[in-house]
């Protein structure tokens, strides 16, 4: 080994800083995280009830329902780099109340058109993308916003607490979507994610400390183009966001075409009910508590980037199990689909936990905007992708292959990990290594 390299190795792989975290008094992330919790839970519950009332109560197809989650979706691809820029032009705590009330006002306006009876296709689909839209904003703010709140030693924890409370509304959330739907209807089940919303716009209104005010920008059209050019040069220019973000682009593509896929080959292949299907699911998707419980330790204990190694490599597993489901009769096919939905489940808040907090520390507070609204498309935007490119494969050489193909994009994801050296990363990014301002 070189001189050279025993130096980048060794400002890298350094011990990770331990101190005692002082979230528990910090009260404006408990403020901040308390009501992202609450919304969390009210969008799970959203995922289940917004289709359920184009299907149930305007008797849309697959077709209708495809389009509803695309128009939720496609605001990200489209926005979040321009809305990236005036992210950083703005304070981002406003920027989360007005997306908080307006996602509640957008989506509150469906249980009370049902209730008059004046619900139409068309209002579902504008609410929905008008939810995309603000939920862009939200997000573009709510991560420029946590680094100005906590300190860099701090990050790994408070994005610890986000993705449990992500876990927690994943596993609860979408049954008491299905349960509220069948208890209330509906649209009565929508208006409990628009109350979720209300709730966290009043936690934010306790937030006292002031943000300090933006540094001023420049007015006008060209000034916005050149801001954007130079935003997509920060982020892909950067060696270690560029891995990051082409990473996690293929492990959404992976995980993706899974998820579209599993439905199918399950019914199909396996010749699971319903409720079998849904029974093995929940139990394997169970492990994302455990893999949220453990992802500081973990990430601490083998360092950030040999993390996403551990996990896009955990991630490929899973997916090459599935296709041996069909070796044996329903017990042992029932057994596999639970084992991989368990490994990939526990790989989630391991591996968001890490590209978070490194996107964070790679980046200054006043450029988080403009990063994230470059890397959301790409990483974002895989998730439309993979089910498309999943169901063409399987079209062409049969559903199991299609769990092949998303086994290939998740461990090409590691080739992406060790292009940029990432994998040298353990608690914190060098100097040299960060964007520069």
């Amino acid at each position: 080994m070189t001189r050279s390299t025993q130096d980048v190795r060794g400002t890298l792989k350094g011990e990770p800083t331990r101190r005692k975290s002082l979230l528990a008094r910090n009260r404006p992330f408990l403020l901040l995280w308390s009501g992202e919790s609450v919304s969390l839970l009210g969008n799970e519950i959203s995922v289940v009830a917004l289709p359920s009332l184009s299907v149930l109560v305007l008797g849309t197809g697959a077709v209708g329902v495809g389009a509803l989650v695309a128009l939720q979706w496609l605001p990200f691809v489209l926005l979040a780099p321009i809305m990236g820029v005036f992210t950083d032009r703005l304070r981002r705590r406003p920027m989360m109340q007005v997306a908080n009330v307006a996602r509640c006002l957008v989506l509150g306006s469906l249980p009370l058109a049902a209730v008059l009876g004046h619900l139409t296709l068309m209002h579902l689909y504008v609410a929905a993308l008008l939810k995309g839209v603000f939920d862009v904003v939200f997000q573009l703010a709510y991560q420029a916003y946590i680094p100005e709140l906590l300190d860099r030693a701090d990050l790994v924890e408070g994005n610890v607490k986000t993705q449990l409370s992500r876990s927690v509304a994943l596993t609860v959330g979408r049954s008491a979507g299905g349960g509220l739907v069948s208890l209330v209807g509906a649209a009565r089940a929508v208006a409990a994610d628009a109350l979720s919303y209300l709730i966290a716009a009043l936690a934010l209104l306790f937030i006292r400390e002031r943000e300090p005010r933006p540094r001023p920008a420049e007015r006008g059209l060209a000034t916005t183009l050149r801001d954007l050019r130079s935003s997509v040069a920060l982020t892909l220019g950067n060696r270690v966001l560029r891995s990051l973000t082409l990473m996690a682009a293929f492990g959404n593509m992976a995980v993706s075409s899974t998820l579209a896929m599993i439905i199918v080959y399950s019914y199909q292949d396996l010749r699971f009910s319903a409720g079998q299907l849904g029974l093995a699911l929940s139990l394997g998707g169970a492990s994302v508590l455990v893999g949220a419980g453990v992802s500081r330790r973990v990430n601490e204990r083998l360092g950030m980037g040999r993390t996403l190694v551990l996990t896009h490599g955990m991630l490929g597993l899973a997916f090459v199990l599935l296709p041996a489901a069909t070796m044996g009769g329903k017990p042992f096919a029932f057994a596999v689909v639970v084992a991989s939905q368990c490994i990939s489940s526990f790989t989630g808040p391991l591996t968001n936990v890490a590209v978070i907090t490194l996107f964070q520390k790679a980046t200054p507070v006043q450029m988080m905007g403009r990063v994230n609204g470059v890397a959301l498309p790409f990483i974002w935007g895989a998730n439309a992708l993979g089910p498309v490119l999943g169901s063409a494969v399987a079209a062409a050489t049969g559903n199991a292959s299609a769990f092949f193909l998303a086994a290939v994009l998740a461990w090409t994801a590691i080739g992406w990990i060790y292009r940029g050296a990432v994998q040298q990363l353990t608690d914190e990014v060098p100097d040299h290594l960060r964007v520069s301002v």
